[in-house]
């Protein structure tokens, strides 16, 4: 596009002249995911009127810009015009701007001027609209309580985006906080889509942002990336915050941060986006060694214009064993970190720059270094590949003799499936379940699960069931079953009906399967889960359930979302899942009650495993019911860290410690 034109559409009142026109024929290009309307649910009477523009002007006084105007919209299912504000408009100061076919416009009888400041829509909350003598419906106008963002881009709105996935386009955003100020004003370098399914099924489309440099937004931290999460497919909106927000009572090492805020697209309303970081490798969100950073120092070339090198697979295949690489020529001295991998679906290994298939058919994307060298792949590849081994080990040693939790730090992996299991995350554990790893001369040398991301489909927001090779099922919608731990490995698959190296449970639900790892499960669900669930969900409590209060603070803005993208209700109106409610509070009401009756009974599975009276095996320090060698091995192995979470079970000359003498005891003991 040239300069020229740019400028051209840049000038909002030459813009909004063609922008129905245009945005029409786009729109006609554009697919609407599993979304039919009955003929009867629309009445479009007032679809079309004599009016050509409407749109309301200086939404934020207090700042100098073209940018803060919205055009009205138009609802098919009420068969009415909406005018969304957002929270910085003066409604006693607002210019109306319109163009007609001939006549002036009229609001409740009285005499529009366009161009001119008026209160009238201060007055009411609908006006019936006249021009000249001809009904043109109810206008009417919502405002919000939030921060905004008001976008402008090349193409002249998101429309471009929405009907084409591959699309990358630039502008700029001003950014508003609830009070008026600014958080972000200038260009964005990019703008484009975010997601997989939440972008096939959405009609209300997620985006990627990047600014020029790094910036401060709403007080997250210094970052180019952003990611604006549109959270059309779940009805409360909330799933994402809450799920972050468990993670970060739990003691999750990094929790990405975010802010809900309305959007504005070149004057068009577009709805309530949840502003949030993206989980990357940086300072201010996973903070470990950048190890892409590093090596882009060492090498003339841009990492993406190496060749690219498949192994194990022809071009991009998902297959057993394989892995591909970019063929950069130098590596810094220590790369055992930082690395942030991602567990993939098989289907979707193909389209990742660099990863790994384990030998059980586990995909990994390495999301960072996202343009890996053949040593950096295969260093993570063996690392990940030993731990696994050690993971499906009958003794949880690998060949090598060492103890996955050598490998990993098993208490954040627990959190993690927690956080899946308690969740019912539709995606647990095959897809955005991350793990990182910091570099060995700076970290502990181990893998550690997280951040949390991505919970549209969680809490009875898709039906799904999930069972493993040994029968166990899990129901997505059945809030008093397992679900996370019946998963089977992501890259399951059976040819000519015998089975293959991916037949079996995931990492989580093999591990799930020992005792010790259950009990310490029950602990940390009981101190570290528990406790703010019941705040989240209790009614009783002072203030109310603490997910009310969450639906609450957003709900102004919710209901204005409601109104451009009709989205409670059944049918036509819901894409995925059961029916949540007729209203924004009834969809929060069933996500409160949905977590809460999960809650309750993940606290009564586990409750008796961290019983102060629960009984134990003598000597059964691994807790799997039985004393044996393995027992001795796991004693001596932790003995140097002094980290045995079942040390009690060890206590044999039951003095109220541990050490080389219950070792000696325990040995006698089993040579009896």
């Amino acid at each position: 596009m040239s300069l020229i034109f740019y400028n051209f559409l840049k000038n909002k009142k030459i813009f909004k002249l063609i922008s129905c026109a245009w945005a029409s024929a786009l729109l006609c290009s554009v697919s609407v995911s599993n979304i039919t309307f009955a003929e009867d649910e629309i009445q479009d009477s007032y679809a079309e009127t004599p009016v050509i523009s409407f749109s309301v002007e200086n939404l934020s006084p207090e700042i100098e810009t073209d940018l803060d105007y919205t055009d009205w919209w138009y609802s098919e299912w009420e068969n009415c015009h909406y005018i969304f504000l957002p929270v910085t408009a003066d409604r006693s100061n607002l210019i109306i701007n319109y163009t007609t076919e001939s006549e002036s416009v009229y609001l409740n009888g009285e005499f529009i001027v366009s161009g001119e400041k008026t209160a009238i829509l201060s007055q009411a909350d609908e006006f019936k609209i006249t021009v000249g003598k001809t009904d043109c419906g109810i206008l009417k106008i919502m405002q919000s309580n939030l921060g905004c963002i008001y976008l402008t881009t090349e193409s002249g709105g998101t429309d471009m985006l929405d009907a084409n996935k591959g699309f990358v386009d630039t502008g700029s955003a001003l950014m508003l906080n609830e009070k008026g100020s600014i958080e972000y004003n200038g260009e964005l370098e990019k703008i484009k889509k975010h997601g997989n399914s939440s972008w096939d099924y959405s009609r209300k489309k997620p985006y990627n942002i990047k600014l020029p440099q790094k910036a401060d937004l709403y007080g997250m931290g210094k970052a180019k990336k952003w990611i604006l999460l549109g959270n059309f497919l779940d009805h409360s909106m909330l799933r994402n915050t809450m799920t972050l927000e468990i993670s970060r009572a739990s003691g999750m090492d990094y929790v990405m941060d975010s802010i809900f805020v309305d959007l504005y697209a070149d004057g068009s309303y577009r709805g309530t986006y949840q502003l949030s970081e993206r989980v990357q490798i940086q300072k201010n969100r996973v903070n470990i060694t950048d190890l892409e950073e590093k090596t882009e120092k060492l090498n003339k070339l841009e990492l993406d214009k190496y060749e690219r090198v498949f192994v194990g697979a022809s071009n991009y295949e998902y297959t057993q064993d394989c892995y591909k690489y970019y063929d950069i020529p130098n590596n810094p001295k220590d790369i055992t970190g930082g690395y942030l991998l991602e567990f993939k679906m098989a289907g979707r290994y193909p389209s990742v720059a660099s990863g790994f298939v384990t030998t059980r058919g586990q995909a990994v994307e390495i999301v960072s270094p996202e343009y890996a060298s053949k040593e950096q792949v295969l260093y993570i590849k063996g690392f990940m590949q030993d731990l696994e081994d050690a993971i499906y080990s009958p003794t949880g040693y690998n060949n090598k003799g060492k103890h996955y939790s050598e490998y990993i730090d098993v208490d954040s992996l627990i959190k993690g499936y927690l956080i899946e299991e308690i969740s019912m995350d539709t995606d647990s554990s095959c897809e955005s379940f991350f793990f990182w790893k910091e570099s060995d001369s700076v970290g502990d040398g181990k893998l550690h699960c997280g951040p949390a991301w991505d919970f549209d489909f969680a809490y009875n927001n898709y039906s799904a069931s999930r069972n493993n090779w040994d029968g166990d099922i899990g129901y997505s919608w059945e809030p008093k079953r397992l679900f996370a731990a019946y998963f089977p490995i992501s890259g399951y698959n059976a040819e000519d009906g015998k089975d293959s190296a991916t037949v079996g449970v995931s990492w989580i639900g093999t591990l799930y399967k020992r005792g010790d790892i259950v009990k310490r499960t029950a602990e940390i669900y009981s101190k570290d889960f528990y406790p703010y669930l019941c705040k989240l969900t209790d009614t009783e409590q002072k203030d109310g359930a603490l997910l009310t209060q969450m639906g609450e603070a957003i709900r102004p803005s919710a209901d204005m979302n409601n109104a451009r993208w009709h989205m409670y209700g059944d049918g036509a109106f819901k894409v995925f899942g059961p029916k949540h409610g007729d209203n924004f509070t009834e969809c929060v009401d069933f996500l409160r009650d949905f977590t809460k009756k999960r809650a309750d009974w993940l606290s009564e599975l586990w409750q008796p495993m961290i019983s102060k009276n629960a009984p134990y095996v003598k000597g059964d320090v691994n807790m799997d019911g039985t004393f044996n060698q393995q027992d001795l091995k796991m004693l001596q192995q932790w003995l140097h860290s002094g980290k045995l979470t079942y040390w009690k079970a060890g206590d044999f000359n039951e003095d109220g410690k541990i050490n080389i003498y219950d070792f000696c005891l325990m040995k006698r003991a089993l040579k009896k």
